[in-house]
Parts: C-alpha cells; structure tokens; sequence
C-alpha cells in the first residue's frame, strides 16, 4: 500500500523455476494484445501472452527476464507468470539460476548471415 510513514514495500517473494513445465526467458519483442517473443533458458523461442492480472499493471520491455509456464498442448506458447525486477536479477544470478549465455538460442544458424557475391 503506498502512503505515508512507510507502510509502502516493494517485498515480495521470489519465485524460482522450480517446477515442471516452468522456464525462464528474455523479452525478445512485442507482438501486440499482450503476446511477446521470448527466448527461453531451454534453448526455444516462444510466443509469451501476460497473464489477465498483469496484463495493463506491468510494463514489459525488450530485454526483461521472466517467469514462464509453458502450455501443456502447445511447446510454442506460454504464459508470462512473472516479470523480474533488477534486485531480484541479481539474486538469480548469485544463485546459479541464470546467467549471461542462458538465453543463447540453440539454433546452428543463429546470428549467421551469408550474402552471395554480386559479380
């Protein structure tokens, strides 16, 4: 609750992958109506929807880590369950949760651009 005399805090739990079908990712880019590309920690890229509580309370940029529960019929789409915040980063970090080449995508063509010669 925001207000005076301090009753405001920003606490609050932090939430690890720990159960099955739950993964991290990396805002990739925005796609529209609250779906997002995101580059998850196992190696897929999926198209996220931010679930109905958070959908216009939290904004969400390229570049944000997430929390993701992945769809049981489809491996391709999730749900955005959480969006992290910087301190909450740092603490997955030091825990070994996460870390700069966890959202590497495991593509052999990622990031490879060959042009033909024009001649």
């Amino acid at each position: 609750m925001k207000g005076r005399k301090g009753r405001f805090t920003n606490d609050r739990a932090l939430v690890f992958a720990e159960e099955e079908g739950t993964v991290y990712g990396q805002i990739i880019c925005p796609l529209g109506q609250g779906q997002f590309k995101v580059s998850c920690s196992d190696g897929v890229y999926r198209t996220a929807k931010v679930r109905g509580r958070d959908y216009r309370r939290v904004r969400m940029i390229p570049g944000d880590i997430v929390l993701l529960r992945v769809r049981d019929g489809d491996e391709k789409r999730a749900d955005i369950d959480r969006k992290y915040m910087p301190k909450e980063i740092k603490i997955l970090k030091e825990d070994g949760e996460i870390n700069d080449d966890t959202f590497a995508v495991n593509d052999k063509n990622s990031g490879l651009v060959e042009f033909e010669e024009l001649l």
